[in-house]
């Protein structure tokens, strides 16, 4: 209950002045997919079950919710999944399964302590986030601030601003032993390193989170010309070969001093979905979240073929050195090692993006197309591609002046072609295919994700059960306990344990390791 307390307090510390519709804070980055929004349903439909009359359905954004059979037209706050809520506004709301920690404990909700939404199916009905109505959040507001809001419809949010301070309403769900921990690389627009002065400005980038179609159905438009490639469940790499300040001689020194001129030259890097893993580029990396650096093992398969200007982006999957699974379970074909650790038998490299940055730091994209070509020429593994060509092809018996984008995505998120809702085609193991990624062929070279329900099902139980996912918490301080297979017994933010608190870490894994990014 202290988690509880402290972000009561914090709340209600908060000085309020004046509150408008300004007050539901939009800097959310383009791409962010764990925002809240205020939405107008106007239509409801019958679950699909004739025998539940309990229950009905609505659809936002692409995603089918489930809701309440007395729910009615009007202003709702939709609530995506994989999020969670801040435990004030659920308390508020009486949203608690249990009821002692919702302020009427004679109501009960639907919410775990976590207080995250969960992908669940109820009667054989598939229901992807949460909705309440606005009216809910608005009196919410008035209650800690004394000063009225409006919702208006559209609105993206997951803070409240004011007075220069926030508070959360709803953010990502993490597990709290992983809680603390950053990343880089939110968002539509690839984040630059930071802190490691060696590197210049716009020549090494981040990779961009990958925006869920179904929060924009309607980018998608007849004509274009898209590819539907396979998303594989490993952890990311980056291999580039770019502009970086060169190490300098004393003499380069006092030119540099006298004249102001920079002394650049072409290097490799190479990271983690986050964090430059060169140590001469950040002197504090180490082997990371795994307790080895696999990044390397990828890199030195993907840089003899980097030219002047190159960064390739893939997905590292399989096995670790160590025998453990870089994702548990999903093996993509490859065999735990016992000797050696060799390429496309124990681990494999799949690319799936490809640049060239010039001096100046303009990027030209790779299509597609030109991703597939250029691993058929070096010899390296492309993700599988499933379909290339115009997207009115893929269904042609579909009217494109007839709510195209719905039935198209309708028909895309079910197709077996595709192995959606099935299990992963390229996996020995029994496990659910994650999804696949749509890239449209513009200048902008556009990629959004569909994940199959099986798969955020499974994700939802892990979570469940405290594990995490490594994309998801990015590098930092670690405490990790390893089974003898290499896989996580424990992991710590260091940030929240004491020098008492290592000391019995050390005392109860006498095979920890502080693992430092």
């Amino acid at each position: 209950m202290e988690f509880y307390s402290e972000i009561n307090l914090f709340l209600y510390k908060i000085s309020f002045r004046n509150v408008s519709v300004e007050y539901i804070n939009t800097l959310v980055e383009e791409g962010k997919i764990y925002t809240a929004k205020v939405v107008k349903i106007e239509h409801f439909k019958p679950h699909t079950d004739p025998e539940v009359n309990k229950l009905k359905c609505c659809i936002i954004d692409g995603f089918n919710i489930i809701c309440g059979i007395d729910s009615e037209p009007g202003l709702y706050i939709y609530f995506p999944t994989a999020c969670c809520l801040n435990p004030d506004f659920l308390r508020y709301a009486n949203l608690y399964r249990h009821t002692e920690l919702n302020a009427d404990p004679e109501q009960s909700g639907m919410f775990d302590d976590n207080g995250r939404v969960k992908a669940i199916k109820l009667r054989g009905e598939l229901s992807e986030g949460f909705i309440l109505p606005a009216v809910m959040l608005e009196n919410y507001v008035l209650s800690v601030t004394n000063v009225p809001l409006t919702c208006v419809e559209g609105t993206e949010f997951d803070v409240v601003e004011h007075e220069g301070k926030i508070f959360w309403i709803n953010k990502k769900y993490i597990p709290k032993h992983a809680q603390g921990q950053s990343g880089i690389g939110n968002g539509k627009t690839a984040k630059q390193p930071k802190g490691l002065d060696k590197i210049i400005e716009n020549q090494f980038r981040f990779h961009y989170d990958t925006t869920l179609i179904k929060k924009c159905p309607n980018v998608i438009k007849p004509t274009d010309i898209i590819s539907i490639t396979e998303k594989v469940h490993g952890t990311s790499g980056i291999s580039a070969y770019v502009l970086c300040k060169k190490p300098l001689s004393w003499k380069e020194k006092i030119a540099k001093w006298l004249t102001g001129e920079e002394f650049n030259q072409y290097d490799y890097l190479y990271s983690s979905r986050t964090v430059i893993k060169n140590q001469y580029y950040n002197k504090n990396v180490s082997d990371g979240y795994y307790g080895v650096d696999v990044w390397k093992y990828a890199d030195d398969i993907i840089r003899p073929w980097l030219q002047k200007g190159m960064t390739v982006y893939y997905e590292i999957v399989g096995f670790l050195p160590n025998g453990g699974y870089i994702q548990k379970d999903y093996d993509y074909g490859c065999i735990p090692p016992i000797d050696n650790y060799i390429y496309g038998v124990h681990y494999k490299v799949l690319v799936y993006r490809v640049t060239m940055t010039n001096v100046a730091g303009n990027v030209h994209e790779f299509s597609a197309r030109e991703v597939q070509q250029w691993c058929h020429h070096t010899g390296l593994i492309p993700v599988t591609e499933y379909f290339y060509g115009k997207a009115s092809d893929l269904y042609p018996d579909l009217n494109p002046n007839e709510h195209w984008n719905e039935n198209f995505m309708q028909r895309l998120a079910n197709d077996k072609a595709f192995h959606m809702e099935e299990d992963s085609p390229t996996c020995d193991n029994k496990v659910p295919h994650e999804g696949i990624v749509i890239k449209i062929e513009n200048m902008k070279s556009e990629a959004f994700k569909l994940k199959c329900f099986k798969f955020l099902d499974k994700e939802g139980k892990l979570l469940d059960k405290g594990e995490v996912n490594i994309e998801d918490v990015g590098d930092t301080y670690f405490i990790t306990s390893f089974t003898g297979k290499g896989d996580i017994n424990t992991m710590v933010a260091a940030s929240d344990l004491t020098e008492t608190a290592i000391k019995s870490y050390k005392k109860k894994y006498p095979t920890y390791k502080i693992n430092k990014n």
